[in-house]
């Protein structure tokens, strides 16, 4: 269990470095320099499989065995459905935004923004490190530490790969108007253009996914409602929030 002694300034480290880090790049490599693109349906398609392979690997196993070990055979046996879904999310994107602009409604607008507290990282990254230390120090629940602890590990590697797929893509949010295939690498700070991943169901899905497979199938409500609520914010497109969680639910 030394990881405990780590994962906290290690989080701290990651969630600050990096940006710092690709702002540096920005500003020191021309080259970099926000470029708009308008990609066609299917390459559209292939260009999010491929940035996605990444998450697909990432630590959200609720167990003790080698996450390599477990998640790369998973990869390969679930590879084609991830496709498949992927390709189809993609399909589905405008008639799902325009169904959910069209069917607006006061309970949903205040459901949904309580559930996006389930997905905000200065919510959820400081609770999960309280619940880390009541069960390790205070209650003492070994099932508890390690699931919190498992929490804690997918959180901090989920919010790396999600802030640098969001910069790759630079994929502009539905509310721009813009189109679902309009992208803008390296947007930076300009969050117009970071739909792609879902950040709020990113994290989400980290956080519960060890809870869920650990103590009940039902908490995986928590992040599914915190994806479709961003996907009914118009915040993101569903293809979003699929190509997202698809790779968490699928290799737990």
């Amino acid at each position: 269990m030394q990881d405990r002694y780590i994962i906290l300034p290690f989080c701290r480290i990651c969630m600050s470095w990096f940006p710092s880090l690709l702002r540096q790049c920005v500003t020191t490599t021309s080259i970099l320099k926000p470029s708009i693109i308008n990609i066609p349906l299917r390459k559209n398609i292939a260009i999010t499989i491929l940035l996605f392979i990444p998450l697909s690997l990432k630590a959200n196993s609720p167990d003790s065995i080698p996450i390599t070990e477990i998640e790369t055979k998973s990869t390969s046996r679930h590879f084609p459905f991830i496709m498949g879904i992927t390709a189809a999310s993609f399909l589905a994107d405008k008639p799902i935004n325009s169904y959910f602009v069209s069917n607006r409604s006061s309970f949903l607008n205040s459901a949904t923004k309580i559930t996006d507290l389930a997905g905000d990282k200065y919510l959820i990254i400081p609770a999960s490190v309280i619940t880390y230390g009541v069960a390790g120090y205070i209650i003492r629940d070994e099932k508890l530490t390690n699931t919190s602890l498992n929490s804690i590990q997918a959180l901090a590697t989920t919010a790396i790969t999600t802030e640098i797929v969001k910069q790759l893509a630079g994929r502009a949010r539905p509310y721009t108007e813009r189109g679902s295939h309009h992208y803008s690498p390296f947007p930076i700070k300009n969050d117009d253009f970071k739909s792609m991943p879902s950040g709020h169901a990113a994290l989400a899905f980290a956080a519960f996914t060890p809870f869920a497979e650990n103590y009940s199938k039902w908490i995986y409500l928590i992040p599914v409602s915190v994806a479709a609520g961003r996907v009914y914010q118009n915040q993101h497109w569903f293809s979003d929030v699929m190509v997202e969680s698809t790779p968490t639910t699928s290799f737990s």
